[in-house]
């Protein structure tokens, strides 16, 4: 009996794969790590067959695991602005894999003749090199086999969504869904088509791109030991989220991973704000997209990781124990890969600050989880005060979520409850969910979560806050020479 849903999700660091069953329930799980190589400051990348292998080697896991012929369907997920470029002869990539971390195409973004407003109202985004446009545009100019292959007509370019079902569907399918096309700063978020004025404006050839579909679609089938198995959805990690958490209107998802991103649901038709990006939510065939205000923070789980790196080493489990102890918290600032909503600066680097004889390892961990919390306030902070209804519960997800100091101290900063969900693979169940609604398997999920409520009084939560606003502004003005607006990109 085909009862299971399976879901791949291409994340920045690896790749996680999970066997749903029609409650909701994990059946199989496996997950591969798979880290972007970093050969400079500011650029991220993948070489394109270890990311294919890797992706190939935990969809197999669960597919041997829980047998294909009981698969109904499979969706793919994966991280967003990640670009590939092919030759649709030989389906090899063209040079590496830019990651949305990538920031090499700098000077791509600049030379766009289109101004942040318009590419904004356009978008809902801005033109950064963190996004895919720019990142094809300087493939275009700097890897000369990307250009005679675009001149040939066998270039493709699409999300690393796209690439894997090209290649799972033996090139049969070329395609993607809209909350991915979006993050390619060429689609345009009114028409919900590819626009024709970006592509002429990052100069690039609208007939590389992908066919734009609803999030749940055929996306062809993928043949796994002589059973055929439907690819029946495509979806942005963030948006695959916000689909398990059934979010409403008013409410917001805060999505804990190697960034971290905060999810406003702003209602049916699109709302602007400068500062924050406006996303499209997955979609049904039959109903059109609902629009998110989005903020970024660039640096979560990275942050930690850089820790380590500096030879601050700890253990997962240790965390909360070290966060706890901690007696002087460092300030710690995490502008790895630039700050992102609602500042969008992209000069000012990683800032430490209240560092004194006494600062230990504790005061390390604990600064840098306190940091992604304080930066996920000041979105909370911008959004109130730029008219937007936040309620609680927030709802809160991904792996960070399950450190009991970080959620502490984030519903304190906001002064709201949260809602924490129990199942930590919310964005590859919310993909399964499309995938089944497609292929009409009555699926009945319901979230369970672990409710946090403020315990920092409010007006030590503002003492708290306005020491960081403080610290952010002196490290804004000196990398940028005066006192920066809330758009450092213009």
């Amino acid at each position: 009996m085909k009862n299971l849903i399976v879901s791949l999700d291409i994340g920045t660091s690896g790749c996680r794969a999970a066997a749903m069953r029609t409650d909701g329930s994990v059946a199989a799980r496996y997950e591969r790590t798979l880290l972007p190589a970093r050969p400079m400051p500011g650029m991220s990348e993948y070489n394109a067959v270890d990311l294919i292998n890797t992706a190939r080697t935990a969809l197999h896991a669960v597919l041997d695991k829980v047998g294909p012929q009981h698969v109904a369907a499979l969706a793919i997920t994966s991280q967003r602005s990640t670009i590939v470029l092919w030759d649709k002869q030989t389906g090899e990539a063209v040079g590496p894999v830019l990651t949305w971390e990538d920031g090499r195409a700098q000077e791509q973004a600049v030379q766009v003749p289109l101004s942040q407003e318009e590419i904004h109202i356009k978008t809902g985004l801005y033109k950064t090199p963190f996004f895919s446009a720019p990142k094809i545009a300087w493939s275009l100019q700097h890897i000369p086999q990307a250009a005679d292959l675009s001149r040939q007509g066998r270039l493709l370019a699409a999300p690393v969504a796209s690439y894997l079902i090209w290649h799972l569907t033996e090139g049969n399918t070329l395609a993607t869904d809209i909350s991915l096309a979006q993050r390619t700063l060429l689609f345009d978020v009114h028409t919900l088509a590819w626009s024709e004025t970006l592509c002429n404006g990052f100069g690039i050839p609208p007939d590389i791109l992908p066919q734009i579909r609803p999030s749940a679609a055929d996306y062809g089938a993928y043949t796994y030991h002589d059973v055929s198995i439907p690819i029946t959805a495509c979806v942005g990690d963030q948006q695959a989220a916000a689909v398990y958490f059934g979010l409403e209107k008013n409410k917001s998802l805060i999505n804990y991973g190697t960034g971290a991103f905060w999810l406003y649901h702003a209602g049916e038709k699109p709302v602007f704000l400068p500062g924050m990006l406006t996303s499209v939510s997955a979609t049904l065939p039959t109903k059109k997209p609902d629009y998110l205000l989005e903020g970024p923070v660039n640096a979560a789980g990275s942050a930690l990781a850089w820790l380590k790196e500096q030879g601050i080493h700890f253990g997962e489990t240790q965390t909360d124990t070290l966060c706890e102890s901690a007696k002087h918290p460092i300030l710690f600032l995490p502008a790895f890969g630039g700050l992102g909503a609602p500042y969008w600066d992209f000069k000012t680097p990683t800032s430490i600050g209240n560092l004194s004889p006494h600062t230990r390892k504790p005061d390390w961990v604990a600064g840098a989880v306190r940091g992604i919390a304080f930066l996920l306030a000041d979105i909370g902070a911008y959004l109130r005060a730029n008219g937007c209804e936040v309620e609680g519960p927030v709802q809160v997800s991904g792996g960070l979520s399950q450190s009991s100091y970080l959620t502490s101290f984030q519903a304190g900063l906001l002064q709201l409850p949260l809602e924490v969900a129990h199942q930590a693979e919310a964005t590859l169940l919310g993909a399964a969910l499309l995938a089944a609604a497609q292929a009409d398997i009555p699926c009945s999920v319901s979230p369970s979560y672990t409710k946090v409520t403020p315990t920092l009084p409010a007006d030590q939560a503002h003492a708290l806050h306005k020491e960081w606003q403080e610290f952010v502004s002196s490290c804004r003005g000196k990398a940028n020479g005066a006192k920066p607006s809330l758009l450092s990109i213009h």
